[in-house]
């Protein structure tokens, strides 16, 4: 009996360790989503700004966009965007596999704790003195 009371400990730790677990990962998870917005508005406006001070100096300037220019611009920026659908499809795609892999860990749990219950039992019973 003595034996339970020594891994209440455990219990209680492991308890105290995932409850303050699932209360502090929503938090990094809005934190982490925030700065994401953050970084995304900045680009926009960096990129936003960039275009406008562009356009501000060829109008200044009296030059030209050359036709030849806008259809390379044009073209990258195709590309680009090609270019990111594909990623991301790669990323929601492997991200879906890590989560299917972990439920199916999370579902197979107790089949993996009973084997290897089996195999702990098995090693003790091949090398635990015999008791009359």
């Amino acid at each position: 009996m003595s034996e339970n009371k020594d891994f209440e400990i455990l219990d209680k730790l492991n308890n105290k360790y995932f409850t303050e677990l699932e209360s502090s990962v929503p938090h990094i998870q809005q934190t982490l989503f925030d700065l994401q917005n953050e970084c995304y508005k900045t680009w926009r406006n960096t990129i936003t700004a960039n275009t406008s001070l562009y356009k501000e100096f060829l109008t200044d300037s009296g030059l030209t966009f050359p036709k030849s220019a806008q259809d390379i611009v044009e073209s990258m920026s195709e590309e680009a965007l090609k270019f990111r659908s594909i990623y991301n499809k790669l990323a929601i795609s492997n991200i879906e596999s890590i989560k299917n892999t972990a439920k199916t860990w999370n579902d197979n749990a107790e089949g993996f704790t009973e084997l290897n219950r089996k195999i702990m039992h098995y090693w003790l019973s091949a090398f635990s003195p015999k008791r009359n």
